[in-house]
C-alpha cells in the first residue's frame, strides 16, 4: 500500500446530448456510502510471482471443480493444475482448458509459497506459462489479510483497530485498481500487502470489532495513506497526491512525538554510481555521460527531499519521489527507506543518511503503536493522523437521508424534492432488463447532491460531468439542473444500463465492446454511423477510451466504439452481442 496511487479513469461522453457527460470510474476515488462497496472483492493472488503449478487438496465431498462456463461441476480430493502457455493442464486429464473455477472448502498448495486454506471460490487462467489465480472473498476477510501483511508484530489492539479502519477506508477510496484486468486488488503493496495464510483469530476479531467503520470527509471515504515511520514529522499529502486528489486537508504535515518516543530511527546506506545511473535509466531518467554528482536541490516543509540535482555530462533536476522509486524498484527499497535524508558522493559510491521509513503521509505505524500502548483509543489515533475526518459506517459530513423502493435506494439531502427519482429509476431498470434479457443482481443506489459544488467537491469531477458511477452507486448532480438541461433521463438510463452490462460482462471483455454496447442500447436505433475510424487499431481505441487526451478524442473514441458495435449487431444480431458479453468475444473480433 505504501506506494503512490495513479488515478485511472475512463470518461464516458453522452455525446448525443451535446453537453452532458457521465463518468465511469475504473479506479474511482470513492463511492459514498458503505453499502456501495461490494461485500465480496476479487483479488489476484500471487500477483508479482504467479505460480506455474498449483496443487489443490480437499476432504471428500468438500470441493468442486468446473472446467468451463457450461461444464458441470465435479468433486475432487486432490489434483494438480499446470500452465502450458495460455492453457491449463489438469494432472491425469488429457484435455486442456482455458479456465477453471474451484469452489468449496480446500487447501491451495503452491510450490514456492505457504499453503492457503480457502473456503472462497477461485478462478484460474493461464498466461505465458503461469497460472493467474483470482479469488472472490468477503471484504472482511480481505481486510484481515491486509492486517496480517501490513501490521507486522503490533501489540496494541487499539492500534490494530485503527489500522483496520485505515485499510478498509483506503480500499473504499481507491476502489478497484485492476478493474480493467477483471479483478479489484492485487495482493502486493501496489494495492495493500495481503497475507491470507498469516491471518489469526485475533486479527479476525479486530476486523469484526470495527466492521463497516470508515473515515469520511465531505461525505466520501478519505484517502487514508499510511507508512511505517515518519521520523518525528509527517509529510503534507500534497507531495504525493498529484492531481487526482483535489481536497485532502486531513493529510497535513504535523509533528509526531509518539513516533520518536523511543528514539529516532536513523539509517545509512549506499549505492554505486553505476547502479544508480542504471536504476534512473530504468525509470526513464537518462543521465548523459557518466554520473558523478548527486545533491539535494529542494526540500519540502517537513525536511524531506523534493528535488535533487543529478550531474553527468550535464546537470538535471530529478523529483525526489522518482529518485527513490528508481532505487526501490531496481536496487531495493532498503537502500533509500524514505525521502528524508542527506546525500554525498564518496569515490564511486553515493552515500545516504536519513530517518524514517516510507512516504510519511497519513498514519505513522510506529507512532500509532506507541499511542495504542499508552492507552489511546483507536478513535483517538485516527483523529490524530487524519484530523477533520469523521468515523462512521455511513457517509459522514453530509446530512443524508435514505429513501427506498423495491429496486432502488436513494440517498438525498432533499427527500421530498428527489423522491420522484425512485419510480423513474425503477422503470428504467425494468426497461434495461427487457432490452437485454439480463437481470440486475441487486438494487441500484442513487446519491443526489444538492448543489453542483457539493457534487464537484465530493466526487472530484468537474462541473460538466453529469454523473459519476461505481459499482451499483450513481452519484448525480442536482436532479433539477439535469432536468432543465434535458439530460436527466438520458443520464439515468445510460448509467443503469452500464451497471447491468458490467454485472454480466465476462472479465477481460474489451472496453470498446462494453461501452459501445451500452451506447447502442441507449441510442437504439442509433442512426447513421460513420464508416471510417480515427484509430489505427483496437489497441489504440482501448487506450483512448481509458485515458483520452482531450474532449475531442473522447468523442471520437465513443463514436468509434458505437460504430463497431452497431456493425456487429447488424451482422450478428443483438442477442448474439449479449451472448458474447457473457461468454467472451470470439477470437476473430
Amino acid at each position: 500500500m505504501k506506494g503512490i496511487c495513479a488515478r485511472v479513469s475512463v470518461l464516458l461522453l453522452l455525446w448525443i446530448t451535446g453537453n452532458a457527460f457521465a463518468q465511469r470510474d475504473n479506479n474511482p476515488k470513492s463511492a459514498a456510502g458503505q453499502s456501495s462497496f461490494p461485500h465480496v472483492v476479487r483479488v489476484r493472488l500471487w500477483y508479482l510471482h504467479p505460480p506455474s503449478t498449483l496443487k489443490l487438496i480437499a476432504e471428500p465431498g468438500q470441493a468442486r471443480l468446473r472446467k468451463c462456463v457450461g461444464c458441470a461441476e465435479v468433486a475432487f480430493s486432490s489434483l494438480t493444475l499446470g500452465a502450458t502457455g495460455s492453457h491449463i493442464q489438469i494432472d491425469g486429464d488429457k484435455a486442456i482448458t482455458q479456465e477453471v473455477r474451484v469452489a468449496g472448502k480446500y487447501q491451495i498448495a503452491p510450490a514456492a509459497a505457504p499453503n492457503l486454506n480457502s473456503d472462497f471460490p477461485i478462478d484460474l487462467r493461464a498466461n505465458d506459462g503461469h497460472l493467474l489465480v483470482t479469488a472472490s472473498m468477503p471484504m472482511d476477510e480481505y481486510i484481515a489479510g491486509v492486517l496480517a501483511g501490513e501490521t507486522g508484530t503490533f501489540k496494541s489492539d487499539e492500534t490494530l483497530k485503527a489500522m483496520a479502519v485505515t485499510a478498509r477506508t483506503y480500499a473504499m477510496h481507491f476502489g478497484s485498481r485492476h478493474a480493467l484486468d477483471g479483478f479489484a486488488f492485487c495482493d502486493s503493496t501496489h494495492c495493500q500487502n495481503l497475507r491470507l495464510s498469516d491471518v489469526t483469530p485475533r486479527l479476525q476479531q479486530i476486523v469484526e470489532a470495527t466492521a463497516g467503520e470508515v473515515l469520511w470527509y465531505d461525505g466520501e471515504p478519505a484517502a487514508t495513506y499510511y507508512h511505517a515511520n515518519c521520523g518525528g514529522t509527517t509529510e503534507d499529502g500534497r507531495f504525493i497526491l498529484g492531481n487526482d486528489e483535489q481536497r485532502a486537508p486531513y493529510l497535513k504535515q504535523h509533528s509526531d512525538t509518539y513516533c520518536v518516543r523511543n528514539g529516532a530511527t536513523e539509517w545509512s546506506s549506499e549505492v554505486s554510481k553505476h547502479e544508480l545511473q542504471h536504476a534512473l535509466a530504468a525509470e526513464g531518467v537518462r543521465v548523459s555521460g557518466q554520473l558523478h554528482a548527486v545533491a539535494v536541490r529542494q526540500r519540502t516543509g517537513s525536511g524531506r527531499v523534493e528535488f535533487l540535482t543529478v550531474t553527468g555530462g550535464q546537470s538535471m533536476m530529478v523529483p525526489g519521489l522518482t529518485f527513490r522509486a528508481a532505487i526501490g524498484h531496481n536496487i531495493g527499497w532498503d537502500r533509500l527507506k524514505s525521502n528524508w535524508y542527506d546525500v554525498r558522493v564518496e569515490g564511486d559510491r553515493v552515500v545516504f543518511h536519513g530517518r524514517g521509513s516510507g512516504h510519511g503521509v497519513g498514519l505513522c505505524q510506529v507512532g500509532a503503536e506507541v499511542m495504542g500502548e499508552e492507552g489511546r483509543s483507536y478513535r483517538q489515533i485516527l483523529t490524530f493522523y487524519y484530523p477533520g475526518t469523521r468515523l462512521g459506517v455511513s457517509a459522514q459530513g453530509i446530512p443524508w437521508q435514505q429513501l427506498s423502493s423495491q429496486d432502488v435506494v436513494l440517498f438525498t439531502t432533499r427527500p421530498e424534492h428527489d423522491r420522484p427519482l425512485l419510480p423513474l429509476a425503477a422503470r428504467m431498470m425494468h426497461e434495461a432488463e427487457e432490452k437485454t434479457d439480463l437481470e440486475f443482481n441487486s438494487s441500484a443506489k442513487l446519491r443526489v447532491y444538492a448543489t453542483v459544488a457539493a457534487f464537484r467537491d465530493a466526487t472530484g469531477d468537474p462541473g460538466w460531468v453529469a454523473a459519476s458511477t461505481r459499482g451499483h452507486t450513481i452519484r448525480l448532480q442536482p436532479a433539477d439542473i439535469l432536468q432543465k438541461a434535458g439530460t436527466l433521463e438520458t443520464t439515468l438510463r445510460h448509467e443503469l444500463l452500464h451497471m447491468l452490462i458490467e454485472e454480466h460482462a465476462k472479465p477481460g471483455t474489451p472496453l470498446w465492446f462494453r461501452e459501445g454496447l451500452v451506447l447502442y442500447l441507449v441510442l437504439h436505433p442509433p442512426g447513421a454511423t460513420r464508416a471510417g475510424s480515427n484509430f489505427e487499431d483496437v489497441s489504440a481505441l482501448e487506450k483512448a477510451l481509458r485515458a483520452p487526451v482531450s474532449e475531442q478524442q473522447m468523442r471520437e473514441a465513443y463514436a468509434d466504439a458505437l460504430a463497431r458495435v452497431s456493425k456487429l449487431v447488424a451482422q450478428n444480431g443483438r442477442e448474439t452481442m449479449i451472448q458474447w458479453l457473457e461468454e467472451g468475444l470470439p477470437p476473430s473480433q
